[in-house]
């Protein structure tokens, strides 16, 4: 196995060709534009793209431990590997067999030997292509007004996460957050003030998020946010962070004088842990709704954990 690690923001290319000639050839020519990773086989291919996720992959067609296409099918079940672009690098000039390899999902296919420019031609390509698909991607998981991941994406992502709470049996919290009053800010004062105050709480929200924690806008004043490794009476003293901050925060209105009211919100949080594990999904998801609609009834303005009281004080920092 050979590696040339990211020592830049350059792209990182993984080659995996058995010969180890053509495989020299190939890192030698690469590693002037970019970084490089190297593997003899698929098993030790497999392993690299797994654990560094490259920009794209140059894969040989025929390999000793494996064909190609099957390397390829492995790569596209993985989560981690699915998106990655991958260039065959074939001696075989049936046209079944290269139609085979597009039809699989690979971007391109290279007849060896090749030149050094058509090579770089291609792989210059194919990055420029996978760069624009990983934006539109992100365009379409993003709500526009916030900058946060949309509805779509917090489904995604949700599902990821109650996967890994389960097999590595850690909690993970759930917390929905309402904006109190919505409704009256954008009757009273037009909806470009109410904007401002969904983004009030939005900001708030991104400062008290940690790299672990993911938030999304649920809908037109809900958000939502996903704490993993943390129990829900750990998640309540994240929410109230956030509740007693947008209170002083102030929105201002269409003349920029400040509006007369403050920003408040109602935050219901429910748990999967070991202890108390949830069927699914959804189930966490109704726990959670369940308390915000508790928090809403009791006055709005509060956090409340579900099954517990709804003034009871959260007990650990986030």
């Amino acid at each position: 196995m050979e590696r040339r690690g990211r020592t830049s923001e350059r792209s990182l290319l993984l080659v995996i060709e058995d010969d180890a000639q053509v495989r020299e050839s190939l890192v030698d020519l690469l590693a002037v534009r970019f970084d490089v990773l190297a593997a003899p086989d698929s098993d030790a291919g497999l392993d690299l793209a797994r654990e560094h996720r490259p920009d794209l992959i140059l894969l040989d067609r025929f390999l000793p431990s494996g064909d190609g296409l099957a390397v390829l099918e492995l790569l596209q079940r993985e989560p981690r590997t699915e998106a990655v672009p991958v260039i065959f690098l074939t001696g075989d000039a049936d046209e079944a067999t290269l139609e085979r390899c597009l039809e699989m999902g690979a971007v391109d296919f290279i007849h060896k030997p090749a030149s050094a420019r058509e090579l770089l031609a291609r792989i210059d390509r194919a990055l420029r292509q996978s760069e624009q698909q990983r934006r539109l991607q992100i365009l379409a998981q993003t709500d526009g007004l916030t900058g946060l991941a949309n509805f779509r994406a917090l489904t995604l992502r949700m599902e990821e996460e109650f996967r890994r709470a389960q097999r590595y049996q850690y909690p993970l919290s759930v917390v929905i957050i309402d904006l109190d009053h919505l409704k009256a800010i954008n009757d009273g004062m037009g909806h470009d003030v109410g904007n401002r105050a969904i983004l009030a709480l939005a900001n708030q929200l991104k400062q008290e998020l940690r790299e672990s924690d993911f938030a999304a806008r649920f809908g037109g004043d809900e958000f939502v946010a996903l704490l993993p490794h943390q129990t829900a009476l750990e998640a309540a003293v994240f929410a109230e962070r956030i509740r007693t901050g947008l209170r002083a925060v102030g929105v201002q209105k269409n003349d920029g004088r400040p509006a007369p009211f403050g920003l408040s919100v109602s935050v219901g949080i429910a748990d999967h842990t070991f202890e108390g594990p949830r069927e699914d999904t959804e189930s966490l998801m109704k726990a959670a709704d369940a308390a915000l609609y508790e928090a809403k009834r009791e006055g709005r303005d509060r956090v409340v954990v579900f099954g517990r009281p709804a003034n009871a004080p959260p007990a650990q920092r986030h």
